[in-house]
């Protein structure tokens, strides 16, 4: 009822609000292949290779009333080919998603074994606020941290690290209040309700509290952050300033679990811009230790408790312990960027390439090209983790190729 009441609100909203205010829609469609090793978990499935045509519409309403201001969002989701079977077939061997939010406000549309749509409210929330103070409720999205491509103190629904679309960051049902300083400083508190297990009641075990503050300190911009997490405590530090003409961030995440043991991760990262000729270029680096994570090979029916919790919760990606990102925007020309990276396991020497190309076809339309490939041998981060010690089968990313035409209006 709540799902269905919700897809009506935003519905609803959508409808009555496009005459007097308008609404922006984003839609997308596009088509990606993909080759899997035939010793990897897709290959042995059956998908050693793989098509899917992919589409997406967001349609996006904003409107207010005094101090008050409201968002609401609908997406349509299409997917048809191998990925959708893929996703079904691979479900029995991966730990089971727990909820990220406490609503479940998506509907199926239709099912098959190779075709899905979906229709998903991923923003409906109301705003108040003052010059000094801004109360927010309902579904929304925050982010954390001064991570490039890891997020270990974006604790909310943060992105993966090789996740190619950033444009908008999921939403979650959640209580929001800032209040800002005269200094600049700002301290930021969020409750995020959960259930334990979907459709549940709300477990504050599930749920997460926390109270985040930014300020000055010296010639620093810093930050603090002390939350209760589904059941675990976690503080963090984090320091940013400039280095010549590039900028630098520093962050620290201690996890004191529910067990007794204490996980601590940290990351570097260094940003700078330069020309090259009459290419304008972007660049970073990032180190991140991550404190759940294990050594190199380890199967996955080995992986300790502590990560996949953490796996399932969307919080960490990798189950290795230290990683180095690179990265680069080259400007070609006015209407293309050509965005070269890589992450790379710093403890067994296994790699993920990628590279990105966005063409600008007009004001509100672009093509958008990946391609992403995993290097290095079976029994590392990249290469593949085998599903279970001595079964001859690994969990290893395929290579990816995907072309997307994207369209706002």
């Amino acid at each position: 009822m709540i799902r269905a009441a919700s897809l009506f609100a935003a519905f609803g909203l959508i409808a009555t609000s496009a005459a007097a205010e308008g609404i922006q829609v984003r839609t997308e469609i596009g088509g990606e292949l993909a080759w899997a090793e035939a010793y990897s978990l897709d290959g042995v499935l059956g998908f050693e290779n793989q098509q899917t045509l992919l589409g997406n519409a967001r349609l996006m309403w904003t409107g207010s009333a005094g101090d008050f201001s409201f968002e609401a969002a609908l997406q349509l989701g299409f997917a048809s080919g191998d990925k959708v079977a893929l996703t079904t077939a691979m479900a029995p061997f991966l730990p089971p998603a727990l909820p990220s939010t406490w609503a479940n406000l998506t509907a199926a549309l239709v099912t098959d074994p190779t075709t899905g749509v979906l229709a998903n409210v991923d923003r409906l929330s109301v705003t108040w606020a003052n010059e000094n103070l801004v109360l927010k409720a309902g579904r929304q999205a925050i982010t954390w941290g001064s991570g490039l491509v890891f997020h270990p103190t974006d604790i909310v629904a943060p992105f993966a690290p090789n996740a190619i679309d950033t444009t908008y960051k999921p939403g979650v049902d959640m209580l929001y209040g800032q209040y800002l300083f005269d200094s600049g400083a700002d301290i930021q508190a969020i409750a995020v309700p959960r259930p334990l297990v979907a459709g549940g009641a709300v477990d504050i075990d599930a749920s997460t509290l926390a109270l985040r503050g930014q300020f000055q300190l010296g010639n620093f911009d810093a930050s603090l952050m002390l939350a209760f997490d589904r059941g675990d405590t976690v503080a963090s530090l984090g320091l940013s300033g400039a280095l010549g003409g590039a900028t630098w961030n520093a962050e620290y995440i201690g996890w004191q679990l529910a067990d007794g043991s204490f996980k601590p991760s940290w990351l570097v990262n260094i940003s700078n811009f330069t020309t090259l000729g009459d290419v304008n270029v972007q660049y970073f680096g990032e180190y991140f230790h991550n404190g759940f994570g294990v050594a190199s090979g380890t199967p996955l029916n080995a992986l300790p408790p502590s990560l996949i919790k953490r796996l399932s919760t969307g919080q960490v990606f990798l189950t290795g312990r230290d990683y180095l990102a690179l990265g680069a925007a080259f400007q070609v020309s006015a209407d293309l960027t050509l965005s070269p990276n890589a992450i790379v396991s710093l403890n067994d020497g296994s790699a993920l390439l990628g590279i990105g190309l966005d063409y600008a076809l007009g004001d509100n339309t672009n093509i958008m090209f990946n391609y992403s490939q995993p290097v290095g041998p079976t029994g590392t981060s990249f290469g593949g983790l085998e599903t279970f010690g001595g079964s001859g089968v690994f969990v290893r990313p395929a290579n990816t190729a995907s072309l997307k035409l994207v369209h706002y209006f």
